[in-house]
């Protein structure tokens, strides 16, 4: 039977023009495999070089190594409450973790080259699928309560957190970061100000995040191997590589009504002229707890880090409408190879981070540039968010950032292993 049907290939013209395709390969001819040189992994533990109690909205910075390729970082920190009166349950709430960190940056000899904000963080998370999602939700956003009830001004039991630390160079294996060949590298830790949210909030309440100390994975070659390494990236005077990177627009805002029946809409004009791959909507509100300060007329500004459900969307510019997507258009935003999407399950993840939505240019995880917008070439773009505000009684203020996931080609000097931006349309 196999003669049969090789002999039925063999004068098919659709099978000879595809045999005569430079794209021919054979998976059983085994020297086409790649074999990757063996390495070494360590972890190493890296502690704040400016003091390791964290202040509200200042900064906490840590030393990076000179020791080899940066494949995986891990910031872990304990936080704790003091309570103020009576016998309490105390814990941190769902998605604290946007409550504690405002913008995280990685630094080569002191300049900025990626920054990672709160919301950047949200998209992030939101584009990952179940499994993946499943290891940060447990380590990171989902609540965690003290055992047994607290007692007036005493401190609860520290809760642990970690949260991993990928910017656009650590999401492909060929543009990690050589530490030990570049400049002197650092990461710079904003802290957020809204620390005392907990679950089941009093007013009073005083929440301490402490002890946060940064994990690094490093990989190191044989001499071999990393002496190939340096000759073929560094053999001319710079190394041009493509990265990306997040953009957050200037965010946009609206007070909401107490008709839940009356829909409300936010536009964002995009200033950004980079070559965007992926844009996300996320849309906050002010939290309508009235202990936290809100009231019938007056929003609070503590806001709730629990993105909101988008109706639908509509992308405009150079006079013309690029898209208008609703809510369930949207849920196929991930879009892989296959025509298919990906997707989170809603009934186990409390974090709501699957209300983000996500339209992209290419084709999900498929490569580094699958496809960009470049927003120098549209004149006016603008975003317009449509949503339906969900409180009842309290006013509260709705919030819409557009995060934008831009292509950029980043520089290594050769003689120095200085890093910088160098082109980002």
């Amino acid at each position: 039977m196999s003669s049969v049907i090789l002999n039925s290939n063999a004068n098919s013209a659709l099978v000879n023009t595809l045999l005569s395709s430079a794209s021919l390969s054979n998976p059983n001819v085994y020297s086409t495999m790649d074999i990757t040189p063996p390495h070494s992994t360590t972890y190493s533990e890296h502690q704040p070089s400016n003091g390791n109690v964290p202040v509200r909205s200042n900064t906490t910075n840590f030393q990076l190594n000179k020791y080899g390729i940066i494949s995986q970082i891990l910031l872990t920190y304990k936080k704790s409450y003091q309570n103020v009166a009576g016998d309490r349950v105390l814990g941190t709430p769902q998605n604290d973790f946007f409550n504690c960190v405002e913008k995280i940056e990685l630094l080569s000899s002191s300049r900025v080259v990626s920054t990672l904000t709160k919301v950047d963080f949200m998209s992030l998370f939101s584009n990952l699928e179940n499994g993946k999602m499943t290891v940060i939700q447990e380590n990171l956003l989902q609540s965690k309560a003290s055992a047994v009830a607290v007692v007036a001004n005493q401190v609860s039991p520290d809760f642990v957190f970690t949260a991993p630390l990928v910017f656009g160079f650590m999401r492909d294996i060929n543009t990690q970061l050589n530490a030990s060949f570049l400049e002197p590298m650092s990461i710079r830790v904003t802290w957020g100000k809204d620390w005392n949210l907990s679950e089941n909030f009093v007013a009073g309440i005083v929440g301490s995040v402490k002890e946060p100390v940064l994990s690094v994975r490093y990989k190191n070659y044989a001499e071999d191997a990393n002496a190939q390494i340096l000759a073929e990236n560094f053999d001319k005077p710079t190394l041009n590589m493509l990265s990306t990177r997040f953009y957050d627009e200037n965010r946009q805002s609206v007070l909401s009504t107490t008709n839940l029946t009356n829909p409300l809409s936010i536009q964002v004009e995009l200033k950004n002229t980079e070559c965007v791959q992926d844009f996300y909507v996320v849309l906050i509100k002010t939290d309508p707890n009235t202990a936290q300060g809100a009231t019938t007329t007056v929003p609070s500004d503590v806001l709730d880090p629990t993105p909101q459900v988008i109706d639908s969307i509509t992308f405009t510019g150079s006079g013309a409408e690029i898209l208008t997507l609703n809510r369930e258009q949207l849920n196929y935003g991930r879009i892989d190879a296959d025509g298919f999407s990906y997707g989170q399950d809603v009934s186990t993840n409390n974090n709501k981070l699957y209300n983000i939505v996500k339209f992209q240019t290419g084709i999900h995880g498929y490569n580094m540039l699958s496809n960009t917008i470049s927003l120098r070439e549209i004149n006016a773009p603008r975003i317009t968010v449509n949503f339906t505000p969900t409180e009842s009684a309290n006013v509260s203020r709705y919030y819409a950032y557009i995060v934008e996931d831009t292509s950029a080609i980043y520089s290594i000097t050769s003689a120095t292993g200085a890093l910088a931006s160098s082109l980002s349309n």
